[in-house]
């Protein structure tokens, strides 16, 4: 009697958990809410190679025009600054594979236990990409790996795909208290809604300036800090004040994207946190104390992007039988690269905050 099978690695097989490995990790992705296809997300999708052939992804910057006009019926063929020519930079980045694979010992120990190892396999997979996405976005974006043991990478990581971190330009480094660099910071320069005053004083003056989120007409940035200087900040300012911070962005953040579990809001800046901020060991005179990389993020801070058929919605799924179709092996995979946005040299849509964070606990 002919039966239909569909046996394992069949294609429509691997199309059901490739799909679903997607979702489950883009929903547990922190930086999703931030990406998009357009120059007013905060990491630019490139979409390029997508579909098609090649490693390497160029975005070019036009700068603004900065020269002299000329008045009534002045000549302006030939004027030294009426005629202005268009200045151009560019940035670019690489594109790699990237897998990670589970694989189980074999069928008596799978039968011991009462769980699907497909299912959990794929549980398992889209909880470690999602984990990567986000370590090594933090990692380009801060410029610097730090000392977290739970990253995926190890703290001598300097990158991947030929995208080396880019440590931040003196233009888009500040500092918290009196300190002025890495060695004099001290153990009073803590995180402090002083400094959200001073970077707006900053990204505003920058030049180029750094391109703000527009949200109902108004300008606004983000300052990711790690939960330690967010506990460094909260213990710092009175509970109304705190309170009255969260209510505004209550009230002006409801339905966005980029409101989604921030702190508050003060001064135009919304400010987030999260665990996986870089930090350090060796900071202070001594090169002894611990520190954090906060970062004052505007639009095109970083760009992502994909390559082949990976795309940000599907990923390779992979499943074989070792040891003689006893053990269970599967592997997931995507072909992507990122970095941070940095033309002629400097940092574009970020600054780094660097200031003493210890564990308050």
């Amino acid at each position: 009697m002919a039966m239909t099978d569909f046996p394992l690695n069949h294609p429509l097989a691997i199309q059901r958990w490739s799909p679903s490995l997607a979702v489950e990790a883009e929903k547990k992705q922190y930086f999703r809410k931030f990406m998009g296809t357009d120059e007013k997300s905060m990491i630019v999708v490139k979409k390029e190679l997508e579909k098609k052939a090649g490693e390497k992804i160029t975005v070019g910057l036009c700068m603004k025009l900065k020269q002299d006009g000329i008045e009534g019926d002045n000549i302006i063929e030939g004027h030294a600054t009426g005629e202005e020519a268009l200045s151009f930079f560019n940035d670019d980045f690489f594109i790699n594979q990237r897998r990670k694979s589970t694989k189980s010992k074999g069928r008596m120990s799978e039968q011991r236990v009462p769980y699907n190892m497909r299912k959990k396999g794929r549980d398992a997979l889209s909880t470690w990409f999602s984990e990567d996405y986000d370590e090594i976005l933090m990692c380009y974006l801060a410029g610097a790996r730090g000392i977290d043991p739970s990253f995926h990478v190890p703290t001598t990581w300097t990158g991947r795909a030929n995208n080396p971190l880019q440590a931040p330009d003196a233009d888009h480094l500040v500092y918290g208290g009196n300190a002025t660099g890495k060695a004099n910071v001290g153990s009073d320069d803590t995180m402090e809604l002083g400094i959200v005053e001073k970077l707006v004083a900053k990204v505003e003056t920058l030049d180029p300036m750094i391109m703000p989120f527009m949200i109902d007409g108004e300008k606004k940035y983000v300052l990711l800090m790690h939960t330690w200087q967010a506990y460094q900040m909260r213990t710092s300012t009175s509970n109304n004040d705190w309170i009255d911070i969260q209510k505004q962005a209550g009230i002006r953040g409801k339905g966005n994207l980029v409101y989604k579990n921030s702190l508050g809001e003060y001064a135009d800046v919304i400010m987030h946190k999260h665990r996986n901020v870089i930090r350090f060991d060796d900071y202070g005179s001594g090169s002894n104390l611990p520190a954090a990389r906060a970062l004052l993020l505007g639009a095109q801070a970083g760009i992502i992007g994909w390559g082949g058929d990976s795309g940000p919605n599907r990923y390779s799924w992979n499943e074989e039988k070792d040891d003689r179709g006893n053990a269970l092996a599967i592997t997931a995979g995507a072909i992507w690269g990122c970095d941070k946005s940095r033309y002629n040299g400097k940092d574009f849509g970020v600054v780094a905050v660097d200031t003493y964070c210890a564990d308050p606990n």
